[in-house]
């Protein structure tokens, strides 16, 4: 079985040069996938690098999976899913999807230079898991997991693509589609889109087959594979995992992606141990783990020091907690610390799972400005004035003054620069002069003199003088040029400052509000480029993201953002007391540990409560005898 080839139909596709696609403009071509043509693009408005993925087949059952694709992933949301943030349909080049720029390439691409080291594998197939389960508690499933779905970003970041094939409430009939065009290698062998089914199980198996290819070189053909320990003798119990994987039987599976990336992850814990310096994985007990945040994997390619000192102090306090018997022995510890509380927690207690891992809270503090478009502005021509040859540059290319971080710039008016005319001016026609509007132009005026006569009788006397207003000369300097001649003319535009704070945080619903509030602590603080593909496979993050860019109108950009991250460590336990369901958390570096009512001794309880009553009838007794 191949990859799926669908016959291609050729269309229509942007000419050389710069195209434009509604609010995008297409740069350059990037490449092609099943369904789409791919170009490198740019919001027009936002001035946001994106992707456009043009659909390049116009059969129905292509457009139907294109926009299935479309539609899962616009409404989805998991930092290991690529995020579609716009679609729709163009009348020259047809039905499109558009996807932020990411800096990753597709796995079958890195897999050509051949095997993996299985610490990147690991890794990879822990993203993937966490995508694929999240899918599956949408009742979603993929149905195309194979190495050309899957991008790998230079720091490490693993993104689940094209949703074009998957099975959900709302999935369109595909049973039409032959076999040959949708089963690859990586399908599980009973997976047909004519029976209509789907479960966990199809993902699981595909998911192994990539891990197979990833950890082997080879492409997985047959029903029996050779053992991962044939090309690395240490891969004998990461190959138990692959091989359950892949079963051929669904119900003997993992029963989701997470539980085979534990397993596999636990396969591993001699090559975790070896990469890593501030973790001995080999030592913790078999039920602990340590989850890396999505966050951390991009804040560490910006060799923050404060950011590497709170990680390097996190994972050091999870390797603590995660030895064996570190769990139980401070349990136990903490429980003899209160008179109420059960004695020998640790003891009591039957581990099921420890899991570490840190929780941030986000704060993107955005500088937004405004410019509105030029207008002219024409006053008198002065003899320092100059027409410039040069070319007017483009409104946003234009400097403007620094301002103080956090401080408001109002509306204020600037000058384009290079954008001076000398123009005629129409007042004078270029003359510098007009008419006397005390004269009209005729330079004399009528003036009036009154005469007395010896008889002690006036008469007036009207004789022509010349006016006072042009001195003679019938003309005046024209006001409106200044007697120039000529007028100045520039454009100005209007612009304006402000700063909005945008917050979200992790998934934190279930853990204690209280313990989180009074245990972070700030691990970063820095300015960064939002539309930095990396940032986006962080889901809080890309979540204001997408909130910031929508704020402002067409005339408002982003001119800085700078990112505030507080973070809080964490370690979940969960285990049976007294053969009930029990979980704890232990929170921040001093492991302030949280509990509910179950962990308090009632005998003590009990005891104390009828001491205090017997205290208390007592004290009752004896006022009542002496008044």
């Amino acid at each position: 079985m191949n990859t799926p080839r669908l016959p291609v139909r050729t269309d229509k596709r942007p000419n050389e040069g710069l195209v434009e696609l509604r609010n995008y403009t297409l740069i350059e071509l990037q490449g092609q996938e099943e369904l789409a043509t791919i170009y490198r693009a740019t919001h027009q408005t936002l001035d946001r690098p994106v992707e456009v993925h043009v659909l390049r087949r116009h059969d129905w059952i292509s457009v139907s999976r294109f926009q299935l694709a479309a539609r899962l992933a616009a409404r989805l949301t998991h930092p290991g899913l690529v995020p579609v943030i716009d679609a729709g349909h163009d009348e020259q080049l047809g039905d499109y999807l558009v996807t932020p720029q990411l800096d990753a390439q597709p796995l079958n691409k890195l897999l050509e230079a051949g095997p993996m080291p299985p610490i990147r594998v690991l890794r990879i197939v822990q993203q993937l898991a966490a995508a694929l389960d999240y899918l599956h508690g949408e009742t979603i499933f993929h149905r195309d997991v194979q190495p050309v779905n899957v991008f790998v970003g230079t720091e490490g970041v693993a993104y689940l693509a094209n949703l074009s094939l998957a099975s959900g409430p709302d999935t369109p009939d595909l049973s039409s589609i032959d076999e040959a065009d949708y089963l690859t290698p990586y399908s599980a062998p009973e997976q047909r889109l004519s029976k209509g089914e789907a479960g966990t199980a199809l993902d699981v198996y595909s998911l192994g087959a990539v891990i197979y290819h990833m950890l082997t070189g080879e492409i997985p053909a047959g029903a029996e594979l050779p053992s991962l320990a044939r090309h690395d003798p240490g891969l004998v119990a990461a190959d138990r995992v692959v091989q359950r994987m892949m079963a051929a039987q669904p119900a003997t599976r993992f029963p989701s992606a997470g539980a085979a990336a534990l397993a596999l992850r636990q396969a591993l814990r001699s090559y975790v141990d070896e990469a890593s310096d501030d973790m001995e994985e080999s030592r913790w007990e078999p039920v602990a783990e340590w989850l890396d945040n999505p966050v951390e994997t991009v804040l560490q390619t910006t060799s923050d020091e404060q950011f590497g000192a709170f990680l390097s102090r996190a994972r050091k306090r999870a390797d603590e907690l995660h030895r064996r018997d570190a769990i139980r022995r401070h349990l136990t510890s903490w429980s003899r610390d209160s008179y109420f509380r059960r004695r020998s927690l640790g003891q009591l207690i039957e581990l099921e799972q420890i899991v570490s891992y840190n929780v941030y809270f986000y704060e993107l503090k955005i500088c937004y400005e405004t410019r509105k478009e030029g207008r002219p502005r024409v006053r008198p021509f002065a003899p320092d004035d100059q027409p410039s040859n040069q070319a007017i540059p483009d409104l946003w290319a234009i400097p403007l003054p620094e301002i103080k971080p956090d401080r408001k710039a109002r509306p204020t008016e600037a000058t384009v620069p290079h954008s001076t005319r000398i123009l005629a001016c129409t007042t004078c026609l270029h003359e510098g002069k007009i008419p006397c509007n005390v004269c009209n132009g005729t330079s004399l005026v009528t003036k009036t003199n009154k005469i007395s006569h010896p008889d002690r009788s006036r008469t007036e006397e009207t004789i022509e003088v010349s006016c006072p207003q042009c001195k003679g000369y019938g003309k005046i300097a024209c006001p409106t040029c200044d007697g120039h001649g000529k007028m100045t003319e520039t454009q100005v535009f209007l612009w304006s400052r402000e700063f909005r704070v945008w917050e979200e945080t992790d998934d934190i619903e279930d853990l204690p509000p209280v313990a989180l509030k009074t245990e972070r602590e700030p691990v970063f603080a820095g300015t960064i480029d939002l539309f930095q593909g990396n940032w986006q496979s962080v889901a809080p993050l890309a979540a204001l993201i997408d909130a910031a860019s929508q704020y402002g109108d067409q005339d408002t950009r982003i001119v800085s953002s700078e990112l505030n991250v507080h973070g809080v460590m964490i370690t979940e336990i969960d285990g049976l007391l007294e053969e009930k369901p029990q979980r704890l958390y232990l929170i921040g570096e001093q492991n302030q540990t949280i509990g509910d009512w179950t962990l308090l001794n009632p005998e003590r309880l009990i005891l104390t409560t009828v001491f205090g009553l017997l205290a208390l009838l007592a004290l009752l007794t004896l006022i009542f005898t002496l008044f």
